[in-house]
């Protein structure tokens, strides 16, 4: 009797960079927000620590004094800034809902694991129109510590319940990548964040887009069937 061919049957997305073009957009607020503080930092080395949440990325470019005299309001001035300021232009990535209606048509169970504010991933889910599409969500309120740690993925694979030896990872940066196998799930990198493909190297896949991958997730069944 030949044996049945397995196929992807839940996806973690990632949101930012993955789903919605929005890295380049909380590198202007953080940069604003480091500048409010007397801290100039240059928009490259800002944009490289995006995929971080800010309990990461600000000891990174803050020393011990400066994270005890303003570290963690300025992590908080920061929501605000991205909020009132930038909150509002970010799109999502052309064709993403219409991705996500393929693969739930296929049969795979999606859910969104963000480590962003409750209402931001509320408002994203809005925006792209995609809340009869996915089971899930988590949120800051889910993991103690943000990507790279692996916590939030944990967290989204409880909530969605699939098999972790069917299960895919799909996000953008570095961090998503050392997250995704730090709780040894393996990882499709899209370019859609803007990372160089060099930093990318250690996914298991890499694709363009969302839009590319679902094209090709035949190659991905491939690899649960090795």
């Amino acid at each position: 009797m030949a044996r049945r061919r397995k196929r992807v049957t839940g996806i973690l997305f990632d949101i930012d960079g993955t789903l919605i073009d929005s890295n380049d957009i909380h590198a202007e607020a953080w940069v604003e927000a480091f500048s409010e503080f007397g801290k100039n930092i240059p928009f490259k080395l800002m944009r490289s620590q995006i995929g971080k949440g800010g309990d990461l990325l600000v000891p990174d470019l803050l020393n011990a004094r400066e994270m005890q005299d303003f570290g963690e309001t300025l992590q908080k001035r920061r929501a605000t800034i991205f909020k009132a300021t930038w909150m509002d232009q970010i799109k999502p990535f052309k064709g993403i809902k219409q991705a996500l209606e393929v693969l739930q048509n296929r049969g795979v169970r999606m859910a969104l694991a963000s480590s962003a504010n409750p209402d931001e991933v509320k408002y994203y889910i809005e925006l792209m129109k995609i809340g009869e599409l996915i089971e899930t969500s988590t949120s800051a309120d889910d993991a103690k510590f943000s990507k790279p740690s692996p916590e939030i993925f944990q967290a989204a694979l409880l909530k969605l319940g699939t098999s972790k030896r069917q299960t895919l990872v799909v996000g953008d940066t570095p961090w998503d990548i050392l997250a995704a196998h730090r709780c040894a799930l393996p990882i499709a990198a899209v370019r859609s964040g803007g990372f160089e493909r060099s930093t990318l190297t250690r996914a298991e896949f890499i694709f363009s887009s969302v839009h590319t991958l679902v094209k090709r997730i035949e190659k991905i069944d491939d690899y649960f069937n090795e």
